[in-house]
């Protein structure tokens, strides 16, 4: 299937006037290696592709060249590479001899443009090596939006119906599309576990035997005791949506500390920091996320039924959806994007419950953006108030609130604009259309 960043990546490499390498991370098993040899069967030039975790021959090769030139030689003597070739080499972090060379990828080789995949590209740049700013281009890829999950088991039609930013939806679609959620929330975004599925089979066994693999990859190559790597997820599967704390994991600060800061660098877990207004009020806890809904859904260790967005009633129990629902949103914010783009949450004070979910940049605009996530299927005042505090408080007049109630504009006093969004169309395309056509 066509991952929806498939365009942006094939402007990338198709760029000629930019000869930045492109660095594309993210987690195990989220589809960078299919996404990259899709788009490179859809270019005019020549390509060619390695997997440095599969071709140890290669990888000792490269590791045994003396310099640059000792390199090109190497891929054009015996791998025939030529001008206008694209050289993309995945799991590019089991070779650091590469990291050496990424100046002159840019700088001296004319007419080669190189492509670096990785799941622990942290690992790329050993210490002793200065990582080379403004040679680059980063992309970050995440697991299926809930826009691809639908394309994927329902077809073009209702996933490109998610991608227009519509305002009219029928009654009759916006419940099936939010029991698509439901099974989505359930289900996440792993292209192996969404085929489990479409195939009647356990999505569940496939999330587990992914976080197994990838807690082994990360024991042997960050040497972390076992347990600490689950303790983290289950942390801050069970914390989403608040302040999240080292005690959180059970293990001491420090190792707690050291455990989320690689599980960051390896794109697992997500970290959003809390801002104010006040610089004299920014001692905040960050609130962390998991790059998968399907994992956060599957670590939480509450004794309750599973949660349905339309069938749970009681308020206790759709509490957690409020962090799922946030969860789901950030991924969609984040797809595509650079492996250091940041989103931030608004707090008004340290001692103040006004706080908003997040802060986003608006798209070639100085403008920010507030969403409130809501687990609710209709919108009241108490769940705007807090975007209404941000924007009084910066002289905005537009924010979002996502939910699972039906599409709705809500103008308020001072010419302010609230948009319910549905939480099937919060992602950063329908965001930033509402807000060329909503701002004034």
């Amino acid at each position: 299937m066509k991952r929806e960043i498939h365009d942006q990546l094939y402007k990338y490499i198709n760029d000629t006037s930019n000869r930045d390498v492109i660095v594309i991370e993210g987690a195990r098993q989220v589809g960078k290696s299919y996404l990259v040899n899709q788009v490179l069967k859809s270019i005019e030039s020549h390509f060619l592709s390695f997997d440095l975790e599969k071709e140890p021959k290669l990888r000792h090769q490269i590791n045994n060249t003396e310099n640059f030139n000792d390199f090109k030689s190497l891929m054009e003597d015996n791998y025939a590479l030529k001008k206008n070739t694209v050289l993309f080499f995945d799991e590019a972090q089991e070779c650091q001899k590469l990291a050496m060379y990424v100046k002159s990828f840019k700088e001296d080789w004319h007419g080669v443009k190189v492509i670096l995949t990785g799941s622990s590209m942290n690992r790329f740049f050993p210490k002793t090596i200065r990582i080379p700013v403004g040679r680059m281009r980063s992309m970050c890829v995440y697991p299926f939006s809930f826009s691809e999950f639908i394309r994927f088991i329902h077809g073009n039609d209702l996933s490109d119906f998610i991608l227009s930013a519509p305002e009219i939806i029928p009654k009759s679609r916006h419940m099936k599309l939010l029991e698509y959620f439901d099974i989505y929330q359930i289900t996440g975004g792993y292209p192996e576990a969404v085929k489990a599925y479409q195939k009647n089979e356990s999505a569940r066994d496939i999330i587990e035997e992914i976080i197994a693999s990838l807690e082994e990859d990360f024991q042997r190559k960050e040497g972390y005791q076992p347990g600490l790597f689950g303790s983290a997820l289950r942390g801050v599967a069970n914390h989403i949506g608040s302040p999240s704390k080292l005690t959180h994991v059970e293990a001491t600060k420090y190792y707690a500390r050291q455990v989320i800061e690689l599980m960051k660098t390896w794109h697992i877990i997500l970290e959003v920091d809390l801002y104010s207004f006040d610089p004299n009020h920014s001692n905040f806890l960050p609130k962390r996320y998991l790059h998968d809904i399907g994992v956060a859904n599957l670590f939480r260790t509450l004794a309750v039924p599973p949660i349905s967005i339309i069938h749970t009633i009681d308020p206790l129990m759709r509490t957690p959806l409020g962090g799922l629902f946030e969860n789901a949103v950030l991924i969609n914010l984040l797809q595509g994007g650079s492996a250091y783009k940041k989103i931030s949450t608004w707090k008004k004070n340290q001692k103040s419950n006004i706080e908003v979910d997040f802060i986003v940049d608006v798209h070639d605009s100085f403008h920010k953006i507030p969403i409130e996530c809501k687990a609710t299927i209709k919108i009241q005042k108490k769940h705007i108030k807090n975007i209404i505090h941000y924007l009084n408080s910066c002289g905005q007049k537009f924010g979002i609130v996502v939910s699972a109630a039906p599409f709705e504009k809500l103008k308020l006093e001072n010419d302010i604009i609230i948009l319910n969004v549905p939480i099937y169309l919060a992602n950063t395309l329908n965001i930033n259309t509402y807000f060329h056509k909503y701002h004034q």
